[in-house]
C-alpha cells in the first residue's frame, strides 16, 4: 500500500522530533557542527558525539598545566573544541582548501579529543587516555555496530558516509598531537595533518598568545587578573 500525505507527515515530524532530541546534547557545537558541508559527514558526526558520553563533561587538561584555565573544569573539553573547529576554519581558508577537504578536517577537529577520558574498570572516575588519538577508531567501530542495530532512518548515523572518507577523518585525529605523538608513525606528513594539529596546538596555547592584553578573560591569567607572566607549556 502506498504511503498517504499523512504518513509523510508523522514520518516528518518524528524526524524533527529526534533531530531536537539530538540538538540539545549538541547544542554546544551545533554552529560547529553546521560547518560541515556534506550530510553524511554531518550525520556521522552528529552520531559520534551523541554517543561519546565522557567527551562532555571532562576537562581539556586533567593536570592543570596545559591550555587555557576556563577549559580546566567541566566542560572544557567542549571549549576547547569549538576552539579547534574556528582556528581549523580559518586555516582551511589560508589553505585554499576544498569543501570536500574542508569537511574531513572540521569532522577530525571536532571528534579529536573525543576518547581523551576513559573510565577504569569498575569505577566511575574519568581519567586522561595517553592513547586517545587511536582509541577513536575503536569507538569508531562500536558507533557503526551499534547503529547497524538500533539506529532509524531519522537518527544521525555513523553508516551514511564512505570508508574512505571514514579513514581520512580518523588519519587526521591520529595526527592530531603532532610531534607530541607517542607514536612516532603519525607525526604530521600532508598538510591536512598539520592543520588539524596546528589547530589543535594553538587552541591549547590560546591564553600564552594574548598573556599581554588588556582584553584577556581574567580565568587566563595564571595567578589572578594582575598576572602577565606567561604559563610554560
Amino acid at each position: 500500500m502506498p504511503k498517504s500525505i499523512l504518513d509523510d507527515l508523522l514520518i516528518d515530524k518524528k524526524s524533527d522530533s529526534i533531530s531536537s532530541e539530538e540538538d540539545k546534547i549538541l547544542a554546544p557545537l551545533l554552529d560547529e557542527i553546521k560547518s560541515i558541508s556534506d550530510d553524511t559527514i554531518r550525520s556521522f558526526v552528529r552520531s559520534l558525539l551523541i554517543k561519546a558520553e565522557n567527551f562532555w563533561d571532562i576537562p581539556s587538561s586533567f593536570s592543570g598545566k596545559y591550555h587555557p584555565a576556563d577549559e580546566h573544569g567541566p566542560g572544557g573539553n567542549v571549549l576547547h573544541t569549538k576552539r579547534v573547529v574556528r582556528i581549523a576554519l580559518i586555516l582551511s581558508e589560508s589553505y585554499n582548501l576544498s569543501i570536500e577537504e574542508r569537511d574531513v578536517v572540521i569532522a577530525a577537529a571536532l571528534i579529536h579529543d573525543l576518547c581523551k577520558g576513559k573510565k577504569n574498570h569498575g569505577s566511575d572516575v574519568v581519567s586522561y587516555d595517553p592513547m586517545h588519538p587511536y582509541t577513536v577508531g575503536k569507538f569508531v567501530t562500536a558507533c557503526q555496530l551499534h547503529d547497524k542495530k538500533f539506529s532509524s532512518e531519522t537518527d544521525s548515523s555513523t553508516l551514511y558516509v564512505s570508508e574512505d572518507v571514514v579513514q581520512s577523518i580518523l588519519r587526521l585525529v591520529r595526527c592530531h598531537l603532532g610531534p607530541w605523538s607517542p607514536v612516532p608513525e603519525t607525526y604530521p606528513i600532508t598538510y591536512l595533518d598539520f592543520i588539524v594539529h596546528i589547530a589543535d596546538n594553538m587552541a591549547s596555547k590560546l591564553h600564552s598568545v594574548i598573556i599581554d592584553s588588556d582584553l584577556i578573560n581574567p580565568k587566563w591569567r595564571i595567578n589572578g587578573p594582575g598576572d602577565k607572566t606567561q604559563e610554560k607549556i
